[in-house]
């Protein structure tokens, strides 16, 4: 009981002196939180902006000449983005703001019962919370039912439009932003955090040093990584915590389950930061490496934009990525109010990911 006890205060005051080795570098702390706080800045800004075009998700049950004549009347009007989708998909996409209005297009419009044309109603919702653009494109679908109605029936109108508000979580582009720069800010801590101090440490012979003590070198990683976690934690933090005062950040999901993730990434991505440093023998080769791993996961990852409109082959093999997994993790917690455990491609993904840099790690690492 005694070792073990002196091997934790031993445990602890390596940790409290990894604290001190990484607070000496002030400059790498404040720009550590700059860049973030710095990019979430601009993207609240731009978020508050106006917003281009009017965004539509249409769905279409209808085959007849009328429903054609409709949508295409509907896509001529240069204001509007329409995509086609299936109601589902509409539904959920208007749930997270990422259209203005939802039309839905019934499979009796423009049919013909007894030689008169049937009666039907052209559905819409918008968010009640946020409906300027919804009601306005609402108007020009109302506008567009209503002139094909005369010029079919001349009688009391038979095609409608039938509106409602719908209420959502009102999230706006900076609730999809933050997660993916908080992804992105786990991992340049982790893998740059991590591979530079260590490789700084290497070439100097302060880590051989460390072999030759009585206190155990394994200690000495794990107060290093102990000391980098609470660190990234706590920039984690700020962030969210920065994003929710100054630009309204929606948490749907819980702070918990979404820590939990935040974990995980930070986890992984300290894993491939030890790697890097254990495999390269001064600090010349720390930064192509790194950024031949940052680059790619950063542009390809979903963390600035939504990987939808990749090719499907691309995003085959982005699906893949830790960086994907941490993103989408975040994401689907603080957009979509998802749990943990409704989550296991992320989980399962960031621990495989996990196991198999830290096995990596110990097969590379080399002290000096």
């Amino acid at each position: 009981m005694t070792e073990v006890k002196q091997t934790f205060i031993s445990f602890l005051a390596l940790t409290k002196a990894s604290a001190k080795m990484y607070y000496r570098n002030k400059g790498a702390i404040v720009f550590s939180l700059l860049i973030p706080i710095g990019l979430l800045s601009i993207f609240g800004f731009l978020s508050r902006g106006s917003i281009a075009s009017i965004k539509i998700g249409l769905t279409n049950y209808s085959e007849q000449a009328a429903a054609v004549k409709f949508v295409d009347a509907l896509k001529d009007i240069h204001a509007f983005k329409v995509s086609e989708l299936t109601e589902a998909a509409a539904s959920a996409k208007l749930a997270k703001d990422e259209i203005d209005l939802q039309v839905v297009v019934p499979k009796s419009f423009g049919t013909f019962k007894d030689g008169k044309i049937s009666s039907s109603e052209v559905q819409t919702r918008y968010n009640s919370g946020k409906p300027q653009n919804g009601q306005i494109a609402n108007l020009a679908v109302v506008q567009i039912v209503s002139k094909m109605d005369r010029a079919l029936t001349h009688s009391p109108a038979v095609l409608k439009v039938s509106s409602e508000g719908v209420s959502t979580n009102n999230l706006t582009y900076f609730d999809f932003i933050l997660p993916g720069i908080l992804s992105m800010t786990i991992m340049q801590l982790g893998i740059f955090g991590v591979a530079f101090s260590f490789v700084a440490m290497k070439s100097n012979g302060a880590l051989r040093r460390i072999q030759a003590t009585p206190v155990h070198p394994i200690y000495f990683l794990l107060a290093q990584a102990v000391v980098r976690l609470a660190v990234t934690l706590m920039v984690a933090a700020i962030l969210v915590g920065f994003g929710t005062y100054f630009f309204n950040f929606h948490m749907i999901g819980s702070y918990f389950e979404f820590g939990l993730i935040c974990l995980l990434g930070i986890f992984t991505f300290l894993g491939i930061g030890f790697t890097i440093a254990g495999w390269a023998r001064d600090e010349t080769q720390v930064a192509p490496v790194a950024n031949l791993i940052q680059l790619p996961l950063l542009m390809l990852s979903g963390v600035f934009f939504p990987r939808d409109g990749f090719p499907l082959w691309l995003k085959s093999v982005t699906d893949y990525s830790p960086l994907t997994y941490l993103s989408h993790g975040l994401r689907s917690i603080a957009n979509e109010g998802s749990g943990f455990s409704e989550l296991p491609t992320d989980v399962i993904g960031l621990s495989l990911w996990m196991i198999a840099i830290y096995f990596l790690a110990a097969k590379v690492f080399k002290w000096e």
